[in-house]
Formats: C-alpha cells, structure tokens, sequence
C-alpha cells in the first residue's frame, strides 16, 4: 500500500513510500507517524497540500488528519508591513499558511507609504517632509559650492583688488546664493521648486 509522508510540522507533502507489512494482520499495513495511506489532490496555483488535524497542527497518526490547501508564499517576495523591508522565511513564518499580520506580498510603493487596514497608503505629510529633506540636502550643496566660488572673490574685494568683470561676477554669484536660501520659502516648496540658475 503507498503511504504519504508529510512533514510534521508543517504538514507538507514529503514523499511517497510504502507502507510496512504487518505480521499479525497482512490485510492492514502499519503506517508509521507523519505519514497518511489517503492519497493528496493536485494543489491550486501559489498553494499546497497539506496534512492537517482540526486544530492546524499535522497529526502523528493520520486517522486524526485530512489534505487540506493552504497558501504557499515560498517563492514569493514578502514585505514586513511596518517599514516594507523585505522578510526572510524562517522561524517566525515558513511560507506556507495565511501571511502573519506582520507580513505583505505588496512592495512598499515608497518611503512614505505607511501600512493601514491591509494595504499601502500614502502618508502626505510624511512624503512632504521627506521631499522637504531632499530639497534642502540639495539646496546647501548648492549653497557649498556657491560659498567655494564666492570665498576668493570676496578675498579681492576686502583687498580691493576685484576688477570690473570679477565685481559683476561676485554681484551674480551673490544673488545665486540669496536666492537658494529662499527656495524654502517659495509657496510649492517642496513639490515644486523654481531653482536659480547658477551664473556662468
């Protein structure tokens, strides 16, 4: 008689063997613990067979057991729902079962997405904040660089040596830098930035 081995913690279809004759009723083979004479279906799309006790746990002795499907997500990317960091299977979830509340197959669209009521919504405030921090990392290496061309003409002008073309140069590259530190106030920031152009 074929005999199904499962595994015994998960339920999971192993193999198929035989089962061991048995000596004092040949008409009753002796099926060993994990294992189930009823033969599995074919499983679903992204699920897989199972053997299962009323409770969820696979049963040592089959009798107290049935093939049931259950969700296979092993060979699907998973997502913790708290930060949409990728999750690796292991001791907290193997991959097979409903998804914990703390997991997702839905990538994380974004930063500023945040985890609500089974899928991504995005935070606006968060996202604002987030655009707001981009543009002012922009906005100071911008600023840096301004202050590196502005350093050796200011040098000039205390010294008064800056000529008529290094004047008008100094004049520009000041206006730049004015108006990159107003970039926070303009009324889009941070969606919408009208960035000065840097003189030649």
């Amino acid at each position: 008689m074929e005999i199904y081995n499962y595994h015994p913690l998960t339920g999971e279809l192993l193999s198929v063997g035989v089962a061991d004759e048995n000596p004092l009723e040949p008409d009753n083979p002796i099926v060993p613990g994990y294992a189930t004479p009823i033969a599995p279906a074919a499983p679903g799309e992204r699920s897989v067979l199972v053997y299962r006790d009323e409770g969820g746990a696979a049963p040592q002795n089959w009798p107290n057991g049935a093939w049931t499907l259950a969700p296979d997500y092993r060979t699907v990317p998973l997502y913790r729902t708290n930060d949409g960091s990728s999750f690796q299977l292991g001791a907290e979830y193997s991959g097979i079962g409903d998804l914990p509340p703390f997991l997702t197959d839905e990538p994380r669209p974004s930063a500023a997405h945040k985890w609500v009521a089974d899928e991504w919504v995005l935070d606006v405030v968060l996202e604002t904040e987030q655009l707001a921090a981009v543009a002012r990392a922009q906005r100071d290496a911008l600023l840096a660089d301004a202050d590196h061309l502005i350093a050796p003409l200011m040098d000039g002008f205390v010294l008064g040596e800056l000529t008529p073309e290094d004047e008008t140069r100094l004049r520009a590259l000041s206006q730049y830098r004015k108006a990159l530190r107003a970039v926070t106030t303009q009324t889009g920031f941070p969606r919408t930035i009208n960035w000065p152009v840097k003189p030649e």
